[in-house]
């Protein structure tokens, strides 16, 4: 069981599909392992600039520090985004006019939103 941010659309901003979206509260092995699909599959374009200036700036780093420690820090911050990637996912969908509903506690991200719509009157 996972616990699930929902988010929803203000009715006046609302397209045709007002489907919650329910952002789980869990490590990302997707925003660790393939960072720049996760950016883009949810549109954190700044994650991705930050992951470009970061790939880019340890490898003029590699030079100075070494091959092993760029590595090292580079597997720190993929670490890292892992944790982070459920904020930076809801801080996006704050900033994009979404409504934070609740939080509910689901086997997966379709039963939280069924379980969320449920709820609703």
């Amino acid at each position: 069981m996972t616990l699930y941010s929902i988010f929803e659309k203000p009715q006046a901003k609302a397209a045709k599909d007002r489907a919650p979206v329910a952002v789980p509260e869990r490590f990302s092995w997707l925003a660790m392992l393939l960072t720049p699909v996760y950016a883009l599959f949810n549109g954190l374009w700044l994650l991705l600039l930050f992951w470009i200036a970061l790939v880019i700036g340890l490898a003029f780093a590699s030079r100075l520090i070494g091959m092993d420690a760029a590595s090292s820090l580079y597997l720190l911050v993929a670490v890292f985004l892992g944790f982070e990637a459920p904020a930076l996912r809801r801080d996006w969908l704050l900033f994009r006019g979404y409504q934070w509903r609740g939080d509910i506690i689901a086997a997966g991200e379709d039963l939280a939103q069924r379980d969320y719509l449920s709820l609703k009157p």
